[in-house]
């Protein structure tokens, strides 16, 4: 089998792609509480599968023209009678046709005088079921054999699992998936339990015909877990202070788990994942294109993605603050000061930078310059660094002596050393860098420095990380507030002021350093 029909797309969970794909048949089960987008993840699943699997969706609660509402993709890719196959098959017969066509089989097989060359799907558990359904009751019966099996197979007891049955039989012996939503919603439709049901499919059409069949179940309970060869479950987390949607691979038999937990989000009525970040600086990165200013009060963050999620980039004259939650890597809040960063070099407009984590002068510029031409890097950005930091003077550093902050960071000589630039200014701070040089009060000794930048319009970026003693003071001062947390993997932006909803950080297009930022809905 080809590598894209093993793993499917990108934004696709590629260890449930490969379960469904491997030999052999296979049952998956996906729980979750309401609202999770357990039909949404269903119904792409068809599609993600479209090239090597036949697929059948039977709905229990939902209409035909209410899915397609819903999901107006489904139309687009997949037409609505390859999908939906079962109510569409059944408006056509008549339920007299069918009786006699069950009843012609019926005969035939008892008299020995059915020949078919095509292989047909073992019906042993669904008899057994409707036998069941049509003695009024859930014990179990005795097998039934010769003119009883005709009765079990007249009554066409359970006619949307005889059409699965069907659709398995037409497209042997080539592998059909079909989806059941919801299992207990059928089950309580016919009396019976969700595990009879589950048991009576497993035997005849995953074991016996090699199926794969996907039961979407209305309650996140567990009870079920033990049935299916595979356990998807759909959740909602609010530790963050904003919903963030996760599906956990519990179980996918026989088949290698890299990712268990998955962030994921319904934007655009599809689920989409989000696999860990896993960036490296290109080698031929593309060259930094700026972005214009909003207005003539803002500026952009030279992320479109985060311009959007602010509602139009940096106002001028403000502070924001980049807060880093536990675990997240500052690689993370990098990706933002970089482009801001560029930005404001791309346009020849002055920055003073000091990076976070101590990270030397060189290092950081090395980050950028191929994005940005180095003689504009050189030209616009001055990074901030002790002065044991480098035995040899740099034309794009400013040597911080490390004693008192008013007299290494004055409003004067940052002016003086951006004097070749425009304005208005920038200066970016790593409060972990400026803490462990100057200690923890430091932001006092900053103030006449803040006023005099955001006096003349310019913008003043602070990125703390958990162990940043002037957190709380910078919160209070900040005008925005950019949060960015671990969940799961993955790292998640959200805006504190103004509020927004979660962003998932994603990697950056081919060539490119500014990550996308993908709203988690």
């Amino acid at each position: 089998m080809a590598e894209a029909e093993q793993t499917g797309t990108a934004t696709f969970p590629r260890e449930m792609i490969t379960f469904l794909s491997n030999p052999g048949g296979h049952s998956l089960i996906i729980r979750g509480m309401a609202g999770t987008g357990k039909t949404t993840l269903a119904l792409q699943m068809i599609e993600e599968l479209a090239q090597v699997q036949q697929s059948y969706y039977m709905s229990t609660r939902v209409s035909d023209q209410s899915l397609f509402n819903q999901f107006p993709w489904l139309l687009d890719k997949v037409k609505e009678g390859e999908i939906l196959k079962a109510r569409k098959k059944m408006k056509k017969r008549a339920d007299s046709e069918m009786q006699v066509e069950k009843i012609l089989l019926g005969l035939a097989a008892i008299k020995g005088e059915l020949r078919s060359e095509k292989v047909k799907s073992p019906r042993k558990e669904l008899m057994r079921l409707e036998g069941n359904i049509e003695a009024g009751g859930e014990e179990q019966i005795a097998e039934p054999t010769g003119e009883s099996e005709l009765t079990v197979t007249v009554g066409a007891m359970m006619p949307e699992i005889e059409m699965a049955y069907d659709v398995v039989d037409k497209a042997l012996p080539e592998r059909t998936l079909i989806i059941i939503d919801s299992i207990d919603a059928l089950a309580e439709k016919y009396g019976l339990q969700p595990s009879k049901l589950i048991n009576a499919l497993q035997r005849d059409l995953v074991e016996g015909c090699g199926t794969n069949i996907v039961y979407v179940l209305e309650t996140p309970d567990p009870l079920l877990d033990y049935l299916g060869d595979g356990v998807v479950y759909l959740s909602l987390n609010s530790t963050t202070g904003r919903r963030i949607r996760e599906l956990d691979l519990l179980k996918l038999r026989g088949c290698e788990i890299r990712q268990p937990k998955y962030v994921y989000t319904l934007l655009g009525g599809r689920v989409r994942t989000f696999e860990y970040g896993r960036y490296s600086k290109p080698e031929r990165p593309n060259a930094f294109e700026h972005m214009a200013d909003p207005d003539k009060k803002r500026v952009s963050t030279g992320n479109a993605d985060l311009d959007e999620m602010l509602g139009g980039g940096l106002r001028k004259g403000t502070i924001t603050l980049i807060e880093l939650g536990q675990g997240v890597p500052v690689a993370s809040s990098s990706s933002i000061e970089n482009a801001i960063i560029s930005n404001f070099a791309a346009q020849g407009r002055g920055v003073a930078w000091l990076p976070t984590k101590k990270t030397g002068a060189e290092v950081a510029r090395d980050e950028l310059v191929g994005f940005i031409k180095p003689e504009d890097f050189d030209k616009s950005v001055r990074i901030l660094e002790p002065h044991a930091a480098s035995e040899s003077p740099k034309p794009y550093a400013v040597t911080l002596e490390g004693e008192d902050v008013k007299v290494d960071i004055k409003w004067q000589d940052i002016q003086y050393a951006l004097k070749d630039t425009k304005s208005p200014y920038l200066s970016i701070i790593g409060f972990d860098s400026l803490e462990s040089i100057y200690g923890s009060g430091v932001l006092d000794g900053l103030m006449d420095y803040l006023s005099a930048l955001l006096n003349n319009d310019g913008m003043f970026v602070a990125t703390v990380t958990p162990s940043v003693k002037s957190t709380s003071r910078l919160t209070d001062l900040a005008h925005t507030h950019i949060r960015i947390d671990k969940t799961s993997g993955i790292m998640v932006v959200r805006g504190e002021e103004p509020y927004t909803a979660p962003h998932a950080m994603t990697d950056p297009d081919p060539g490119d350093f500014r990550p996308n930022l993908v709203p988690i809905l």
